[in-house]
């Protein structure tokens, strides 16, 4: 019988963003498990002139890191803001902005069927990273986009995760798994756990095979989601 409190006891995660989660590897330990922090990602702001954000009706982010990158520019007079994901639009109201738009699924595609109707054929402009796939500017809607940051492959972390075996390793975008694929990294003796299924299909298309993957995408989530798994084993 699997006991829940201590249901990742001898089992390590690796977690693999930009970010280190603090939350959720503090979940990870409390349930027994061990956590390793080898990001495949760096991401750096473009030292860039700013838009007119006034020239909007929406802002859009549809990640942590492009709402940290516009947070650290202190502007004054914003238009609606639309997030994608509860921590990207917690990041943005840590630092005094209103979030008016979130997805009932924290996911691009279902973003793009349920933001139109809120927009209403007003002017938007996406923040993004340079690698952010072209989902939001197709939508229906006058969109301009500003790339506000650049993503780099940590190849070293790539290398060194490529020879972990044993472990369960949570991607959270399609840039860290190429990162582990062009590092040589494979997909044999790991347990796989994605963050929403951009990244999913990420990983198949790279020959991957998923073992979890929560239907809420954040790191917190995903823990939970192989806590739960273990129970099941």
């Amino acid at each position: 019988m699997c006991n829940n409190e201590r249901s990742l006891e001898g089992k390590t995660i690796v977690f693999t963003g930009s970010n280190f989660p603090v939350e959720a590897a503090g979940k990870v330990e409390e349930l027994g498990g061990g956590t390793i922090y080898l990001p495949l990602i760096e991401t750096s702001i473009r030292q860039t002139d700013k838009p007119d954000f006034t020239d909007y009706s929406w802002l859009i982010f549809t990640s942590r890191t492009s709402a940290e990158a516009f947070c650290q520019l202190h502007a004054d007079v914003v238009p609606n803001i639309a997030a994608v994901g509860e921590k990207t639009a917690e990041v943005l109201r840590n630092n005094g902005y209103r979030v008016d738009f979130i997805p009932s699924v924290y996911s691009a595609d279902r973003f793009v069927e349920e933001f139109p109707s809120a927009a209403d054929g007003q002017k938007c402009l996406f923040i993004k990273g340079a690698l952010a796939k072209n989902t939001i500017a197709n939508m229906p809607l006058p969109v301009d986009e500003w790339v506000i940051y650049d993503t780099e492959l940590k190849l070293e972390n790539a290398k060194a995760l490529s020879q972990m075996k044993q472990q369960t390793i949570i991607f959270a975008s399609p840039s860290a798994v190429s990162a582990y694929r062009k590092a040589g990294g494979d997909w044999k003796d790991i347990e796989v756990a994605a963050i929403g299924h951009v990244t999913e299909k990420a990983i198949k298309d790279a020959g991957g095979h998923i073992d979890f993957i929560p239907a809420t995408y954040t790191y917190l989530d995903v823990v939970n989601e192989i806590a739960k798994g273990r129970c099941k084993q």
